[in-house]
C-alpha cells in the first residue's frame, strides 16, 4: 500500500555540506513529485522547528548532510516531536558520524580498518604527521577537511592550514592504505554490488564526488569472488554493528599485495542522493531506478 501521508523534506541547514544537501533535496523532491507524494520542503535554519511542530507532518525525509543532519541531533529532535523519519536512528547516527566511535566498534569486533590515533589540534607537531598518512576531521562527511599526506610538501601544507582548522578540537591521523577505492551499500536490507571509484584527483575528494566527469565508477568484477563477497559481508556486518536502518554505504580501500586485503574506512548513514552520488549508482547496477530507490527509503521509514 502506498504511503499517503504528508512528507517534509528536510534540507540545507548550517553545516559545511549545505550545498550538497540542497542538491540531494532537489533530486528527492523531483522524485516525490513524480511518484505522486504530498510533500513540502523545509530549510533547517531559523524557525524550522516551529514549522515541524505546527504542520502535522507524517514523515520527514532527511536530506540533510553533515552536522545536525547525520549526527543524531535532528533524529533526537524528530523523536521528541513524534515524527517518523528516513534513514538511521539516534545512536546509529552518532556512532557512524563520529569516526573514532565507529572505528573503535569495528576494531573490537575484528573488522579490518586502518590504524589511527586521535590528537588535540593544539598539540600536533610535525613529528606526529607520518608519511604516508590520512588526516580527517572526526565528524565531517563528503571528504571535507581530509588531507592525504604522501610527501613533505603535503605535510607542510597541512601544518600551515592547521592554523585555520575549523573542523573541531580533535583530529584523526590514520594509516594510509595504498590500493583501490571501493564502496558497497545496503538497500532493502541487502548488500549491493561493489563498485570501484576511479577519481581523477589523488583521492575521492569533495571535487571528484560532486563534479560530473571527475570520477569513473565501474563494477569491481575483476576482484576474486571471495574478496568481493567479503566486502559485501563486511558492509552488512558494519550496518548491523552500528544498528543502522534503511540505506547506508560503507567505503573501503583494497590493499593490493600478495594477499588482497579490504579495509573499512567509514560507514555513511545518510549517503548523498545527488546525480553524482554513489547510492543511486549502486541502485542502478541492481536495476533500481532513482524513483524506486526513494520509494524504498520511504517504505523502510514507515514500516
Amino acid at each position: 500500500m502506498k504511503f499517503n501521508g504528508k512528507i517534509a523534506v528536510l534540507k540545507g541547514g548550517y553545516s559545511d555540506e549545505r550545498v550538497i544537501s540542497l542538491k540531494t533535496s532537489e533530486n528527492v523532491e523531483q522524485a516525490l513529485k513524480e511518484l505522486g507524494f504530498r510533500y513540502v520542503s523545509i530549510d533547517c535554519k531559523d524557525d524550522f522547528v516551529e514549522k515541524l511542530i505546527n504542520s502535522n507532518f507524517d514523515l520527514c525525509f532527511n536530506a540533510l548532510h553533515g552536522e545536525f543532519g547525520e549526527d543524531g541531533q535532528i533524529q533526537a529532535l524528530l523523536e521528541e516531536i513524534g515524527i517518523k523519519y528516513t534513514h538511521s536512528g539516534i545512536s546509529s547516527s552518532i556512532l557512524a558520524m563520529n569516526k573514532a566511535f565507529s572505528k573503535e566498534i569495528f576494531i573490537r569486533n575484528n573488522v579490518p580498518t586502518p590504524k589511527y590515533k586521535m590528537l588535540d589540534k593544539q598539540d600536533i607537531n610535525e613529528n606526529d604527521i607520518l608519511i604516508p598518512s590520512v588526516i580527517k576531521p572526526i565528524n565531517n562527511g563528503s571528504s571535507v577537511g581530509v588531507y592525504i599526506i604522501l610527501s613533505e610538501s603535503d605535510k607542510t601544507n597541512f601544518l600551515n592550514d592547521l592554523k585555520k582548522w575549523k573542523y573541531g578540537k580533535y583530529i584523526m591521523i590514520e594509516k594510509y592504505i595504498k590500493g583501490r577505492e571501493l564502496t558497497c551499500g545496503i538497500i532493502a536490507n541487502k548488500p549491493t554490488e561493489v563498485i570501484e571509484i576511479k577519481a581523477k584527483n589523488i583521492f575521492y575528494d569533495y571535487e571528484t564526488k560532486y563534479t560530473k566527469g571527475m570520477s569513473e565508477y565501474v563494477l569491481a568484477n575483476d576482484i576474486p569472488r571471495e574478496i568481493y563477497s567479503k566486502i559485501q559481508d563486511l558492509t552488512m556486518h558494519c550496518h548491523n554493528l552500528l544498528g543502522c536502518k534503511g540505506v547506508t554505504r560503507t567505503d573501503f580501500r583494497l590493499e593490493e599485495g600478495e594477499i588482497l586485503s579490504p579495509y573499512v574506512l567509514e560507514l555513511n548513514t545518510n549517503p548523498g542522493l545527488t546525480k553524482t552520488s554513489l547510492i543511486p549508482k549502486l541502485a542502478a547496477f541492481q536495476d533500481i531506478s532513482y524513483n524506486n530507490l526513494i520509494n524504498l527509503i520511504i517504505e523502510d521509514a514507515i514500516c
